[in-house]
């Protein structure tokens, strides 16, 4: 990952890293949030192919001013997300991955940024031209059901065990699967492979 979104020298890591994005986007517009960010651009790709400045720019930043140099910044940043999703949705190594917490992060907070993901993903098919639901598969009706309400739950997680911890992690791969789903459904063409 290039600089824009690394606050430090180049990370050796070159996939996406929630804090730092976290880090630009708080200095830009405190109110961002990464994962729903994340969920966002992703929501458009699936939904239009593409996600469209112009259509995201206004949902993550109140009032953009591409003059502000910590929003362009973001922006950059942003951008460079986007691409690196696009491509991971159409890698055939089927490796996208949600841009949430790390492992170590509290599960209360990587649960916060799940729901919030959500709900920026289904921000992103709506914005992104999501066809109307008696034209969807049941299957991706299905699945668009229960991404809602994963962003709707509220977790109790003061002292998780073990089961939580393992439960979350099964929610987030049902997403990440569900997520390349999506994509193969609503495009089809630029999908790599079927997903079964």
């Amino acid at each position: 990952m290039s600089a824009l979104c690394n606050n430090q020298a180049m990370s050796e890591n070159q996939g996406l890293e929630y804090y730092d994005v976290q880090d630009v986007l708080d200095l830009a517009n405190p109110g961002a949030d990464p994962a729903d960010s994340h969920g966002l651009l992703c929501g458009l790709i699936c939904a239009a192919g593409f996600a469209d400045p112009q259509r995201w720019l206004p949902e993550v930043f109140d009032d953009f001013d591409p003059r502000n140099s910590a929003q362009a910044r973001a922006y950059q940043c942003l951008q460079e997300v986007y691409e690196q999703t696009l491509a991971s949705l159409h890698s055939e190594e089927l490796d996208f991955e949600l841009l949430l917490p790390d492992d170590d992060a509290p599960l209360a907070e990587r649960t916060e940024s799940l729901g919030a993901w959500c709900s920026g993903f289904l921000s992103g098919l709506g914005l992104g031209g999501l066809p109307e639901r008696d034209k969807l598969s049941e299957e991706l009706a299905e699945l668009l059901d229960d991404v809602a309400q994963i962003a709707k739950v509220d977790f109790d997680l003061e002292s998780p065990d073990e089961n939580e911890n393992v439960a979350f992690e099964e929610v987030v791969e049902y997403l990440r699967i569900g997520v390349l789903f999506v994509h193969d459904e609503l495009q089809p063409a630029a999908a790599p492979q079927q997903i079964q």
